[in-house]
């Protein structure tokens, strides 16, 4: 774990400014909901639905800028990780950025785009039906934690090895279950980057000023790492790569 970690902070580091001019979507993607008042709130630097504010009374018009926001703000978190994922693959298989780039982030993208939208919509239904149930608390993260197995390392998937979406989907599963430290890993890691920061901006800063703080660290700086580390994790079973 402790190479794992020591490759993915090589990385990071290596292509921070490629890394950092892609993660710009991810800064777009999470702000769109905000700049259009769709029912979110930001907290933990994230942008979340308020499930509780989309029952019968929201009008056609303010349900569809919620999901013109909401498929935006997705295609461009798929956007930036299809080329987070590009740097590492050219990184530790010495293929040029630019001509994987050029090559294959279109079809990586809408691939990707799918499979994020598929899980959103997975877990929206589950949300739903859970909405005012006593056992929600329980129930929720545990259904997230089971369906997140099957969606995890797709965009790796789709990327490193270029499988067909329902191929990555399969693949993803049996990675994150034979692998399931690294998968535990990665949910330690993300707490601890997610947790940590929050505790000590929140108390430097005034809790209004704090939230967009966190929301531009995270999308700028811990999401990127995430995904680097996601991508590592799953390149990890190469064993002949650098």
């Amino acid at each position: 774990m402790s190479k794992l970690l020591m490759h993915t902070f090589s990385a990071y580091f290596k292509n921070l400014k490629l890394i950092l001019f892609f993660s710009i979507p991810l800064l777009l993607a999470f702000m769109i909901p905000v700049f259009v008042k769709t029912p979110v709130y930001i907290a933990l630097g994230g942008v979340f639905l308020r499930t509780g504010s989309i029952g019968g009374d929201v009008k056609y018009f303010d349900a569809a800028i919620m999901i013109i926001s909401f498929v935006a703000s997705l295609f461009l978190m798929s956007f930036a990780t299809v080329n987070i994922n590009l740097v590492i693959k050219s990184m530790r298989s010495s293929v040029h950025v630019s001509r994987e780039v050029i090559s294959g982030i279109g079809k990586y993208t809408l691939n990707v785009f799918w499979l994020f939208l598929t899980f959103a919509l997975m877990t929206l239904i589950a949300q739903l039906l859970l909405f005012e149930n006593p056992s929600s608390p329980i129930l929720y993260p545990v259904i997230t934690l089971v369906l997140s197995m099957f969606f995890f390392y797709c965009p790796s998937a789709l990327v490193i090895d270029e499988l067909r979406p329902i191929r990555a989907i399969e693949k993803s599963l049996s990675f994150a279950i034979s692998k399931f430290p690294l998968f535990l890993l990665w949910l330690v890691v993300g707490f601890a980057l997610i947790a940590i920061p929050e505790y000590l901006i929140l108390e430097l800063l005034s809790h209004s000023l704090a939230t967009y703080v966190l929301l531009l660290l995270n999308t700028l700086v811990v999401m990127p790492f995430l995904i680097v580390l996601q991508t590592q994790v799953y390149v990890s079973k190469y064993t002949i790569l650098p």
